[in-house]
């Protein structure tokens, strides 16, 4: 894993300005500037917003440090410019091996309690996407994969081609965290809370601690997981001026 450089605050001023590139924020007059050397513009005033307020809040205590990853509306939108804006087509690839292995189209058999709230809970948003859509998925109880129609794989690749940098932000980060393009629409499309899109995802590992107690180590990486799925969903709300 790659060491995470650790900053300190050179900066006492946070100021936001506008300008026919979008909206700026200058540390002491200074533009942010993201990982490869980019400044860091964005179209939407609340997003610049949220970005200037995590860069006020950083501690400037001469013994504390930070890094981007305590930024993270700074980090996704870092994400957007440098690395999904100019390369669409590699992002929209990587996300439609998810059409097959969609996490809600494979129901357990075991335990019952988990067939019966996936059977719940699942189907109906498997149909709600069917009727968006105008298609039919397969689904199956197991494990072996699925191998969806053609036409539905299409269908899939033309919503994300269709999308904008933002959403496409948006997708790139949380249909891996929740294994599931069709929670990322549900969510997106406000069919589904984020607290409802992070249960349905992991109903499997909550039942599981139901039965057999929780786990430390696991909970603390649920939690981590559940706090990333809220911060892209801040992300695409914030860049909409939600």
């Amino acid at each position: 894993m790659a060491a995470v450089s650790k900053l300190r605050r050179f900066w006492k001023s946070v100021n936001i300005i506008r300008n026919d590139k979008g909206y700026q924020i200058l540390l002491d007059e200074r533009p942010v500037k993201l990982p490869q050397k980019t400044e860091l513009y964005v179209q939407s005033p609340l997003l610049a917003e949220k970005i200037a307020d995590e860069w006020k809040n950083i501690s400037s205590q001469k013994e504390d440090y930070f890094s981007f990853n305590d930024l993270p509306m700074t980090q996704i939108t870092a994400t957007m410019i440098e690395k999904i804006s100019p390369t669409h087509d590699i992002y929209i690839d990587a996300l439609l091996p998810y059409v097959n292995g969609d996490l809600l189209c494979y129901f357990a058999d075991q335990p019952k309690k988990l067939v019966i709230q996936q059977q719940e809970k699942w189907i109906p948003l498997i149909h709600w996407i069917e009727k968006t859509f105008q298609t039919k998925l397969k689904t199956t109880q197991g494990i072996m994969p699925i191998v969806q129609e053609p036409k539905v794989t299409n269908l899939f690749e033309s919503y994300l081609s269709n999308l904008d940098s933002v959403e496409l932000t948006y997708f790139a980060i949380i249909v891996p965290l929740l294994g599931s393009m069709i929670l990322s629409i549900a969510l997106k499309n406000e069919r589904i809370t984020v607290q409802e899109a992070f249960n349905l995802a992991y109903l499997d590992e909550i039942i599981q601690a139901e039965i057999w107690g929780h786990d430390t180590e696991q909970q603390a990486k649920l939690d981590k997981i559940q706090i990333d799925i809220q911060d892209a969903y801040n992300f695409y709300c914030f860049a909409h001026n939600v």
